[in-house]
């Protein structure tokens, strides 16, 4: 009877695990049919795309896709496929609204904005912790229409949180905004920042050089990423470039190098020192940092050297990113501070088509330290935003868009 009862049971485990086999999900898979494709050099080539899921399987240079039995299939002839946008400085949730259907309101429109206006990664640079893990999974299983969403904690001194908190409910440190003093733990404040779910540290105001170098010594061992305004008083652009982290924020800020004794924020930078420019330009360049040069923000202050400093940095060969630090509900309809962004490098930066493209995807990609996506290869995300004309052609033309693709999911342009 023992024997009979054993039998009847191992039967039921192999039914239900056939039955669970059997119920396993067959793979979408859709393919981008005869377009035009740029490759990570923004080189144009015919052919088709294979999405499988969320993930790019394959690129096709002919038209056979035979194998390809029961695809669903979209024909793009004449359309341009390029990786999806990456605007690499927002913020989504900094200064929440108190009453929430207000601020959830908010936050969804302006995510909606910016995923069809084809980005697809977005990386916000300190807020509200909890809502941005919120959103950020609301995204990962798309609950709704949003780029994937990035974030950082916030370290500085204290008397740049003395100051702010004069102003704001906040009246205390939380793992996603820390307060840093030469008796900080800074392995315990680190990991709690990661708790909070954060990709990198921003390294923002009152810290001194000897602090940053701990700081980023600390996230690099728990793998996170360091990202630093450029100027961080008292510690000079000089001095955090030589601290390694893995961009800086805000070109505009870089003359402050150039100030003779302590540097302030609230004084007036000096003048660009061309021969200190570039030896700074060119030790971040051999520190490999990403410039996140953030020109339109700059431009709508009237910091106009940020684009002389960014064309330069060009020319010396340092990666530049597009962020943006700029509101996206303030744009007009048809239009985001994103495009705006990579329009300048193009008529201010000395930068052609293609380099302000590439620094919109591959590189805005490297400088949140993300390598499955920023460029169209098999094996990465499906992250993709087709045009009905071509951008290289005229950068006039990211703007007319078809439709934005993130990790499979299709968005039809509104």
């Amino acid at each position: 009877m023992k024997k009979e009862i054993v039998l009847l049971f191992m039967f039921s485990l192999v039914t239900i695990i056939t039955a669970n086999a059997q119920r396993k999900e067959i793979p979408k898979v859709t393919i981008l049919k005869n377009g035009f494709i740029f490759n990570d050099k923004f080189e144009l080539h015919k052919g088709s795309l294979v999405i499988t899921d969320a993930t790019i399987t394959a690129i096709l240079h002919d038209d056979n896709i035979s194998e390809y039995v029961g695809a669903i299939i979209i024909d793009i002839t004449g359309k341009y496929v390029l990786p999806g946008l990456i605007d690499t400085h927002v913020h989504l949730a900094t200064a929440p609204d108190p009453d929430r259907e207000k601020n959830n309101q908010y936050m969804k429109d302006q995510l909606s904005r910016m995923i069809y206006a084809g980005i697809t990664t977005v990386r916000d640079m300190t807020g509200n912790a909890i809502i941005l893990a919120d959103y950020k999974r609301a995204s990962k299983l798309n609950q709704l229409p949003a780029p994937s969403i990035f974030y950082a904690v916030q370290f500085a001194g204290p008397a740049y949180f003395n100051l702010m908190r004069k102003h704001s409910k906040e009246d205390k440190d939380s793992p996603w905004e820390r307060t840093i003093t030469d008796t900080t733990d800074i392995k315990m404040a680190v990991a709690e920042a990661k708790g909070a779910g954060v990709t990198g540290i921003k390294i923002y105001n009152d810290l001194s050089h000897n602090i940053i170098k701990k700081i980023v010594k600390e996230a690099k061992r728990q793998r996170l990423q360091s990202w630093s305004h450029a100027a961080v008083f008292p510690a000079t652009p000089t001095a955090v470039a030589s601290a390694k982290v893995n961009s800086m924020s805000h070109a505009f800020d870089i003359p402050y190098d150039f100030s003779e004794g302590k540097t302030e924020h609230h004084k007036k930078p000096p003048a660009i020192d061309t021969q200190k420019l570039d030896k700074l330009l060119l030790l971040l360049k051999a520190n490999t940092i990403i410039l996140d040069a953030t020109n339109y923000m700059g431009k709508n202050n009237n910091f106009f050297d940020g684009m002389k400093i960014t064309k330069r940095a060009h020319e010396l060969g340092v990666k530049v990113s597009t962020g943006t630090d700029w509101p996206y509900l303030f744009e007009e309809a048809g239009t985001t501070p994103l495009f705006k962004e990579i329009k300048i490098l193009t008529t201010d930066c000395n930068f052609s088509n293609k380099d302000a493209l590439i620094s919109a995807t591959k590189i805005g990609a490297e400088s949140i330290g993300l390598k499955d996506r920023g460029v169209l290869e098999a094996g990465k995300r499906a992250d993709i935003y087709i045009t009905n004309s071509d951008p290289v052609q005229n950068i006039e033309n990211l703007k007319d868009g078809f439709i934005t693709i993130k990790s499979g999911i299709i968005y039809t342009k509104k």
